[in-house]
């Protein structure tokens, strides 16, 4: 019987469900790194197989070790360097479907604003609807929104935009000689001429030292008064300070962000979410990076990774491989 360990809370959380899941013969092991150094070596001296998040050169060796399953699609806490020679790391995604509906939610009550007229109406206020004459609010029909990263994310919100009559253009790093549901597609040389087009832009590319900042204040003022960013990828694409001032300042109109600079520890459970006071501006709203977390994609992600795990029982080629095995250290 092969062993798989799942390290830590947000993997060894749903050691029942991949036992369920499983169709070859499987042993499930759960581990939390508090349990210390030695219980953690003596774990991994016996996995055939680990799911984690995060994987680095501080890791006890795994001689055993095959496929580091990653239960997220982000792999930026895992060092390539560090997985043992012979072994696979592998992602999971099913996500796309959870985050393109959020961002097209996003967009929506950016333009309705649902939650702040039902808020004004419970007091009394007819102002925002037809009875008196009030003011209008806007459509998304016709409007343009640019992509930055077309993976499965920016390929699902594109999809879901041209359902509205939208208009979709994207830049991406990987040669593509098309994508469905757009109407522009650019190479990411050319950013910068694609952001005074958007009426809305949405971040949805993988951090990496290239994209690490990308979104700066430079850029952001190439954008148009009126832009809402929607950041579903990871925070630090965007330049921090650079993007509170923009929002500040009203150089862009506004953000919905559910990526974070700073998130929860043990001993920081309320955690501010960044330096800045992005809590006090009235043109953000923020969700605590909850686009992706639904009930459809844990049973999906599971689904996967209990697929990948048959796949190496079997000896059959594994799927979303970030990384291939290297060969044996050389001496």
């Amino acid at each position: 019987m092969l062993n798989v360990l799942l390290l830590n809370a947000y993997s060894a959380n749903h050691a029942e469900r991949l036992r369920r899941s499983l169709m070859t013969q499987w042993q499930v092991a759960t581990l939390d790194e508090k349990e210390g150094e030695a219980a953690l070596a003596r774990a991994l001296a016996e996995a055939d197989a680990l799911v984690t998040t995060r994987f680095g050169p501080s890791m006890p060796q795994a001689p055993r070790l095959k496929l580091i399953q990653s239960p997220v699609a982000g792999f930026d806490r895992v060092v390539e360097a560090a997985i043992p020679p012979g072994c696979s790391f592998c992602n999971a995604h099913e996500h796309e479907i959870a985050v393109s509906e959020y961002v097209l939610l996003a967009m929506l009550e950016w333009n309705v604003r649902l939650a702040r007229l039902d808020a004004s109406f419970r007091t009394g206020d007819w102002t925002g609807g037809v009875a008196v004459a009030g003011h209008t609010h806007g459509e998304l029909a016709g409007k343009t929104v640019g992509l930055i990263g077309l993976g499965r994310i920016g390929r699902a919100v594109a999809r879901r935009a041209k359902a509205f009559d939208m208009h979709v253009i994207g830049v991406t790093r990987t040669a593509r000689a098309s994508v469905d549901d757009l109407d522009a597609l650019c190479p990411m040389q050319e950013l910068d001429s694609m952001l005074p087009r958007c009426d809305f832009l949405v971040v949805s590319c993988p951090l990496d030292e290239a994209t690490r900042g990308m979104i700066d204040a430079r850029r952001l003022s190439l954008c148009k008064p009126q832009l809402v960013i929607v950041n579903v990828a990871r925070a630090a694409i965007l330049d921090e300070e650079g993007l509170y001032l923009a929002l500040r300042d009203r150089i862009i109109a506004g953000a919905v962000l559910d990526v974070w600079y700073s998130y929860p520890t043990p001993s920081e459970p309320r955690a501010h979410p960044s330096r800045f006071p992005f809590h006090e501006l009235s043109n953000v709203i923020m969700t605590p990076h909850c686009s992706a977390w639904t009930d459809g994609l844990i049973e999906r992600r599971w689904r996967f990774i209990a697929r990948n795990l048959d796949r190496l029982a079997r000896g059959e080629p594994l799927q979303n491989v970030v990384f291939a095995p290297r060969g044996p250290a050389q001496d």
